[in-house]
C-alpha cells in the first residue's frame, strides 16, 4: 500500500512534505491536548456534528418561543399600564370635584354663620 505523503529533509534542515502527487506541501502540527480540533477521518464526527447542529435549532427555537412569550406578557402589562393610568386620571377628576364640592358647601356655611 502506498503511503499519501512523504517526508524529507530540505537543505536548511527543515523537513518539507510532499503530498500523493509529490507536490510540496507546507507541514503544519496541531496540538489536541484539549479535544477542540476535530479530524476528519475520526469515527461518529458527522453524528456528533449533526447532533450539536439539532440540539442548537432546538435551544434556538426555545428561545424564539420564550421571546415570543416575553413579547405578548410586555404587551399585556402595557394595556393593564394605560387602564391603571386611566383610572388614576378619573379619580384625579372625582377628587378634584368633591373638594370643590367640600369648598362650596364650606363656604356658604361661614356666609351664613356671622
Amino acid at each position: 500500500m502506498a503511503s499519501s505523503s512523504e517526508s524529507r529533509s530540505s537543505s536548511n534542515g527543515k523537513p518539507h512534505v510532499l503530498c500523493f502527487h509529490q507536490d510540496l506541501t507546507p507541514l503544519r502540527t496541531v496540538k489536541n491536548s484539549c479535544g477542540f480540533f476535530k479530524w476528519a477521518d475520526e469515527e461518529g464526527t458527522v453524528q456528533e456534528l449533526q447532533f450539536l447542529l439539532f440540539e442548537r435549532d432546538t435551544r434556538i427555537a426555545e428561545l424564539e418561543i420564550l421571546i415570543e412569550e416575553l413579547e405578548n406578557d410586555v404587551k399585556k402589562l402595557k394595556e393593564t399600564n394605560l387602564k391603571l393610568e386611566d383610572d388614576v386620571a378619573e379619580m384625579a377628576i372625582n377628587n378634584t370635584e368633591q373638594l370643590a364640592i367640600i369648598s362650596f358647601a364650606t363656604a356658604d356655611k361661614k356666609l351664613y354663620n356671622f
